[in-house]
């Protein structure tokens, strides 16, 4: 068995540096410095923005009888009404059917390991 060192890259920008350097020209310094300057003068947002205000919901799990899946729900206080649920009722519908289709589906085709 031999053992070889691989050869050397090759002189030059390689990675995201070659994609950057192929896809723009390069930008001037004075350019460059004005962008920076211009860049933190102004604020940026947050990438994410989170609203953490009250709600007039009460949190609750409660388990599915269908699927026998535990279910988080954010009720109405004052109404009583489901505001939201994971998973959703589509999705637990679409777990029921499946349920019910893989108990009725016949057995054919089945071999018995019993000797």
């Amino acid at each position: 068995m031999e053992i070889r060192p691989l050869a050397a890259p090759s002189p030059g920008p390689q990675g995201l540096d070659a994609l950057g350097a192929t896809a723009a020209p390069a930008a001037t310094a004075d350019t460059q410095q004005a962008s920076d300057s211009a860049a933190s003068s102004t604020p940026l947002e947050p990438a994410v923005k989170l609203d953490i205000g009250t709600t007039n919901g009460k949190a609750r799990y409660i388990q599915d009888p269908d699927t026998s899946t535990i279910v988080f729900q954010v009720v109405d206080r004052s109404s009583g009404t489901v505001i939201d649920q994971l998973p959703s009722e589509t999705a637990l519908r679409n777990r029921a059917y499946d349920s019910a289709r893989e108990t009725h589906r016949p057995q054919t085709g089945s071999v018995s390991r019993v000797a």
